[in-house]
């Protein structure tokens, strides 16, 4: 894997809003629902720590992935423009529900970055057609891709736990990683039962880079195939790591 060399948002963005230039510093950390809101704003008017500084940049960090992951999801369901799409229902129900987690995820992020008295990272433009390509969007590729961002959540997770300091914010973190991996079980079982999974057995700890390309963060190189259930312990991403990876989608 990359040399896991960490960049903090505050490095990356210079102070600015997202975009496609400025939104480097804030792409991974899965999101872990409403728990999130409980978390205590800073009883005092003190300046910030260092540590505290860091806190909001994770979260908002791991708010913007939520963003990437509720607008992907949120275009297979409802209005959405790939909605109509989606023809088997069970793969309907499931965008629906997962769309639900993700949109889930970015209220109560964006609520809990308040309670700690920063300010919500602004959603970046998203767009998937790079991952799309000429491949007619149907059930299969929504369950490919899907496939794909999820584990993506999971490992970015990982990279950036430990750099947490308030004891809120790590308690929710069991649920922040077990939901996304929920996600990728959940995704991987319908794959097996709908004939779209081509290696159901295979366990990994790097899903969804390949056994071919393990180091590669190209998303031409991933390999979508392997077991709902695909490893004991998942190997971390960093944050360099990820915003290579969804490098291509942000506009």
């Amino acid at each position: 894997m990359p040399e896991n060399v960490e960049t903090t948002a505050a490095e990356i963005t210079q102070g600015k809003g997202t975009s496609r230039r400025h939104f480097m510093g804030y792409l991974g950390l899965a999101g872990a629902g409403t728990a999130l809101v409980a978390c205590n704003p800073a009883p005092t008017p003190k300046p910030m720590t260092a540590a505290e500084k860091q806190d909001l940049e994770i979260l908002n960090y791991a708010l913007t992935l939520e963003y990437l992951e509720a607008d992907f999801y949120n275009q297979f369901t409802g209005n959405g423009v790939n909605a109509s799409k989606l023809s088997d229902p069970q793969v309907k129900q499931y965008a629906k529900e997962i769309a639900a987690h993700e949109n889930s995820h970015v209220a109560a992020l964006k609520q809990t970055i308040l309670n700690l008295k920063g300010t919500p990272v602004a959603k970046p433009t998203f767009d998937f057609s790079p991952l799309i390509g000429n491949k007619p969007i149907n059930d299969e590729l929504f369950l490919a891709l899907a496939a794909t961002f999820e584990p993506i959540g999971v490992r970015a997770y990982l990279g950036q736990v430990a750099r947490l300091s308030n004891p809120e914010l790590i308690a929710v973190a069991g649920a922040i990683h077990a939901v996304e991996a929920n996600h990728v079980s959940a995704v991987q079982e319908l794959r097996v039962k709908l004939g779209h999974n081509k290696n159901a057995l295979r366990q990994t700890d790097i899903a969804p880079q390949s056994v071919a390309k393990p180091t590669s963060l190209a998303a031409g190189d991933f390999d979508a195939d392997y077991s709902p259930t695909p490893t004991a312990l998942w190997k971390e991403l960093t944050m360099a790591q990820v915003l290579e990876i969804v490098k291509p989608v942000i506009k």
